[in-house]
């Protein structure tokens, strides 16, 4: 595989998973160090607000209000009147009871596991879910067995087996590398009615599915107990951070008795400020969220246009690979990057393949820009002589 761009080589000579250097961005542009500005469909900005103006100036107010952090536990010292704002607008948004925030994404499902983990001995885990369940429910000593990917069968075939120990299932909503939403509604159905949880990380649904982009168990319309969300604030909220979302008993457990709630420093007072004026904006109107879907229908009829047909509609997330291997790959890369577009081709978990493209959209993209990605795209065909094809 060719080094792209910013890329470093390991002690073998090979090249690591790209990193551009960034010197500064937008919701829809890269500039890199040597002054390039490219046009960027990465990452997952989904609606735009890390650089809306209402979230910079309430950070800003934040920074001028409470500095930078609370530098201690907020069972100890480093609570504020804005970390409980910000856990009651998050539950009100998302319809539940609680919410209790964490310091990322990654750490809230360490809470939930931790929560859990005195009642639920087995956690059944989706064979694609983001590698942080994994790692945190053999953190908290549950039994980690991976059912099929996306399957309501292979889980409740598992839950049968382990019932009597206490079983939690485990997935994405909407999973990071294809935008793939998860039948939650049939997880749940398999599940028992007492020592039965469902645990739905829904990181990239949170803001993109459901009405009012409230998320994935909304989208399906799933009000049970046995149901409890962990999600990031950095997503579709723009802002940085994490949050256990469900019914008040399960989050006041985890308050009392989780450790990486417990004895970790929160969210920074200026974000949760940021990430509370974030929700704001996107309870004020669906003018973003029907952005959003407009944009991922014009990206998937670029990328049509282009040779490419991708699956999961309404996502604003599109995966795909070429015939001809990673040495095509890289090449068409390149030649968009050449171009002034930035598509990403990414090695992570989860993917149609090793290696793959991802490319996102934003509420904030024009259809001129997404335009542009269509035709850099197809120029990048031709030149490397075929056509490509969907994953």
């Amino acid at each position: 595989m060719l080094a792209q761009p910013g890329s470093e080589l390991c002690s073998h000579g090979c090249p690591t998973m790209p990193r551009l250097p960034v010197t500064a961005s937008s919701a829809t542009s890269l500039t890199l160090a040597d002054g390039r500005r490219l046009l960027a469909f990465a990452g997952c900005n989904y609606l735009g607000l890390a650089q809306h103006p209402r979230v910079l100036a309430a950070a800003a107010q934040g920074l001028a209000l409470f500095g930078i952090s609370t530098t201690a536990s907020r069972e100890t010292t480093g609570n504020t009147s804005i970390h409980d704002a910000l856990e009651c607008e998050l539950a009100s948004f998302m319809q539940q009871e609680s919410a209790i925030l964490t310091a990322e994404g990654y750490t809230a499902n360490f809470a939930v596991a931790q929560g859990l983990a005195p009642t639920h001995g087995v956690a059944l885990v989706d064979a694609k879910a983001h590698r942080s369940i994994r790692n945190a429910a053999t953190a908290a000593g549950m039994q980690v067995i991976v059912y099929e990917h996306a399957d309501p069968g292979s889980a409740g075939h598992l839950v049968k087996q382990h019932y009597d120990a206490g079983v939690a299932i485990f997935t994405d909503g909407v999973f990071a590398a294809d935008g793939a939403i998860a039948p939650v509604a049939e997880l749940l159905a398999v599940l028992p009615a007492k020592r039965a949880t469902l645990v739905v990380d829904d990181c990239h649904g949170l803001t993109v599915q459901g009405p009012h982009g409230r998320g994935t168990v909304a989208a399906a319309s799933l009000n049970d107990p046995r149901v409890v969300i962990t999600t990031t604030l950095a997503k579709g909220i723009g802002c940085y951070g994490g949050a256990v979302v469900g019914r008040r008993a399960l989050i006041r457990f985890i308050q009392d008795e989780s450790d990486v709630y417990r004895r970790s420093t929160p969210v920074p007072t200026p974000i949760a400020m940021a990430a509370r004026a974030a929700v704001a904006l996107i309870e004020a109107n669906d003018s973003l969220l029907q952005s959003l879907l407009k944009n991922a229908g014009l990206l998937r009829a670029q990328l049509l246009r282009a040779g490419v047909k991708s699956g999961n509609e309404g996502s604003p997330v599109c995966t795909f690979v070429l015939p001809g291997g990673a040495s095509r790959m890289q090449r068409v890369h390149e030649i968009m990057l050449e171009a002034g577009v930035y598509a990403p081709l990414i090695e992570y978990p989860g993917g149609p393949a090793d290696q793959y493209f991802r490319l996102t959209v934003t509420a904030a993209h024009s259809s001129e820009e997404i335009t542009a990605l269509g035709d850099a795209l197809a120029g990048a065909m031709e030149a490397t002589g075929g056509t490509i094809t969907a994953a």
